[in-house]
């Protein structure tokens, strides 16, 4: 027997056999792994990058024994081998020079990079000097500087800010100084940059007052321009207002049949209004039904003399009205010829105001435009002012940093490895990680999964467990014999409810669209047929047909046997085959709901005279309201639930939906069960049946 609708009441005791730690890592068993190589890889990333809490940039200068001291000519100096090692014991002192340190320590890498937050100069420049050694074996043209700091960004960039300040130093030592040079023709062209700034805003100022981009020597003024398309403006507007003045006094000039426009224009539009027309064809009609009621009748028939009044007052209506409506036509015709001349004389007048306002200001805007042509001329100069001395910059400077003795041979990197420290610590934290994560954000995520997945959470939520539950369909010849037995199990069911209590009608409706409603219904009306009871298959699903309740093509069905009556319902219902029962589809529905006209009830009925049971395949409880209708004549309604795709909210809704039928009769069947391997009743019902056919196997060999 199939248990009673629940009154609501949840049971928090009901275990659901949800949680599988197991079965959620072999589920996620490929994320899990994802997360646990990613992990990894970050991790054997840090272990060689930021296990150690000591870095070094390394830098290498080359000290040659000749050099070209000026980019014009050719001479070289040369030193000789007392002066060479000397000199290079002398440029390796002056990197750690303290002007040198100092200077360094003023530019924005090594205030970015070097200094620690509230760190004064003083304590950045013994830091840095403590931090800096140079290397230079005997006999070996090469120095190489290293800078040691335990934050790694940006060293390199702090040394090569250090190597070039000191070349800077060395070259200014070396060779002949351009510094003041420099300087002063730098200090000039801050001064022409200065003037150029002025001049540009003048001529900003100018542009924004006259409304223009740009001024071009031997061009004509835009303002030119502008009075010449002005002229043109007003005249086209005094040709307009003229047009608009003739075309007023157009209307009332009479024609050659003695009619004027105006009158020619009225009747056109009276001949063409709809409203009118509509308005005279009644009283004309009424008049002429008028007109056919009193043939015959004297002319002292009362009802002759009250046609004859009536008609009468219809004449006077129509003419009314058609007086009106000319009269209408007329002043809206008038009106309208008038404002047209309003129009076009207020257009000419603000047109001519604005010539004479444009005539008054184009001596003022000429005179601005000559300024701003000679100021565009102050400008074009002092760019080429600017540009001599910015390439004189340009050579001195390159001049004063030419290759001398010593030049840069391999500048410093940014350190991506450390030189000391343990990084045992960091290793196994990582690897504690990527397994910390690999195993448990595969369990979050099957916790935060509140989808549907075992029996025991619909018992939770409903008050009572599923009559049944059915494996998701596989090629495996072992889950197709569960879910044979799985299916027979709720067919006997139903079987025992109709013994029992005379249960003649059931609802399968799902939860969901997709559920496997009419699946569960073929197969269980074919088994049922297959136990000896008549059971027939009826398609009440109009949202979505099946094609498994026709045979090739749609055909006529329910549909039609509730449009039109004496109609015999065993025509339409298609035969039993080896795969499906006897089925009665839907047929084709003009809309995604069934429209019944109260002849359901007697329909089903009548099925039921010649069927012993009827099964009832319907639309989704949530999606369609026609499992509602259908629930109210059922004697029992079966709620399929999907596995993995209802969520708690939704069976909740769909349960207080049935309570609202109040159906004799209630269960609920979860659909669809996947099985995962590491443990639960489902994985060990599969692995009992594997065992059970082995053994069948193996006994039949042996017979």
């Amino acid at each position: 027997m199939l248990p009673q609708s629940s009154s609501g009441v949840v049971e928090q005791s009901i275990p659901t056999g949800r949680f599988k730690p197991l079965v959620s890592l072999l589920r996620y068993k490929w994320l899990g792994l994802f997360i646990l190589l990613v992990v990894s890889a970050i991790g054997i990333q840090v272990f060689s990058t930021m296990g150690v809490p000591i870095y070094q940039a390394v830098a290498v200068l080359w000290v040659s024994p000749r050099f070209t001291p000026n980019l014009e000519t050719d001479k070289t100096m040369d030193l000789d081998r007392t002066e060479y090692p000397f000199y290079v014991k002398q440029q390796a002192s002056l990197i750690t020079r303290r002007d040198v340190i100092h200077e360094a320590l003023q530019t924005a890498e090594f205030k970015k990079h070097w200094f620690l937050p509230g760190e004064d100069e003083i304590s950045a420049g013994k830091r840095l000097q403590d931090s800096l050694t140079t290397d230079n074996k005997r006999n070996d043209p090469s120095i190489t500087v290293k800078l040691n700091s335990e934050n790694h960004r940006g060293l390199g960039t702090v040394l090569n800010r250090l190597i070039d300040i000191y070349l800077k130093k060395s070259q200014e030592e070396n060779i002949f100084d351009s510094g003041d040079r420099i300087k002063w023709l730098e200090q000039h062209r801050q001064e022409l940059e200065q003037l150029l700034a002025k001049s540009e805003q003048r001529r900003t100022q100018i542009a924004i007052e006259l409304g223009v981009t740009t001024f071009q020597e031997n061009s004509l003024n835009p303002y030119d321009n502008i009075l010449v398309e002005s002229r043109q403006a007003q005249v086209l507007a005094h040709r307009e207002s003229v047009k608009a003045e003739n075309q007023l006094a157009t209307l009332n000039k009479k024609q050659s049949n003695g009619d004027t426009i105006l009158d020619i224009l009225v009747a056109e539009a009276v001949a063409n209004d709809g409203e009118l027309r509509s308005f005279t064809t009644r009283l004309t009609d009424r008049r002429t039904q008028l007109l056919t009621e009193i043939l015959g009748l004297t002319t002292v028939h009362p009802t002759r003399q009250r046609a004859e009044q009536e008609i009468a007052k219809i004449d006077q209506d129509i003419a009314k009205a058609t007086q009106d409506f000319m009269v209408t036509i007329r002043n809206r015709l008038l009106e309208k010829s008038k404002a047209d001349v309003y129009q076009a004389q207020s257009i000419e007048q603000s047109l001519a105001e604005e010539l004479d306002k444009q005539r008054q200001q184009a001596n003022h805007y000429a005179k601005l435009y000559n300024e701003a042509l000679v100021v565009s001329r102050e400008i074009t100069r002092i760019i080429q002012q600017l540009d001599k001395i910015n390439d004189r910059i340009d050579f001195l400077s390159i001049e004063s940093t030419a290759p001398g003795f010593v030049r840069l041979d391999t500048p410093a990197v940014e350190p991506t490895t450390p030189v000391a420290g343990k990084r045992i610590k960091i290793l196994l934290v990582f690897i504690a990680a990527a397994f910390g994560l690999g195993i448990g954000i595969p369990l979050l995520i099957d916790i935060l999964d509140r989808r549907i997945r075992t029996p025991g959470e619909i018992h939770k939520i409903l008050g009572f467990p599923p009559i049944a539950w059915v494996l998701e369909h596989r090629n495996k010849q072992t889950t197709q014999s569960v879910m044979a037995d799985q299916m027979r199990r709720l067919a006997l069911a139903l079987e025992r409810d109709w013994h029992t209590h005379k249960t003649n009608y059931f609802v399968l409706t799902s939860v969901k669209a997709g559920g496997g409603t009419t699946t569960l219904t073929l197969e269980l009306a074919r088994l049922l047929s297959d136990f000896g009871i008549h059971t027939l298959a009826v398609e009440l699903n109009a949202f979505k047909p099946d094609s498994r309740y026709n045979d090739i093509e749609p055909s006529a069905g329910l549909t039609r046997l509730l449009e039109q009556e004496y109609l015999d319902p065993l025509m339409f219902i298609k035969p039993a085959t080896e795969y499906l029962p006897a089925r009665l589809p839907v047929g084709e529905t003009p809309e995604p709901y069934l429209v019944t006209r109260g002849k359901l009830r007697p329909l089903l009925k009548q099925l039921g005279a010649e069927y012993d049971l009827i099964l009832l395949d319907t639309p989704p409880i949530l999606l369609s309201a026609d499992a509602e209708l259908l629930g109210e004549i059922a004697g029992g309604i079966l709620l399929v639930v999907e596995a993995e795709k209802v969520f708690p909210g939704e069976l909740q809704r769909a349960a207080q939906l049935l309570e609202r039928l109040n159906p004799p009769v209630v269960g609920s069947i979860l659909n669809r069960v996947k099985i995962y391997p590491g443990g639960g009743y489902f994985s060990k019902l599969v692995k009992e049946y594997e065992k059970s056919e082995k053994l069948r196997h193996h006994l039949a060999k042996i017979g």
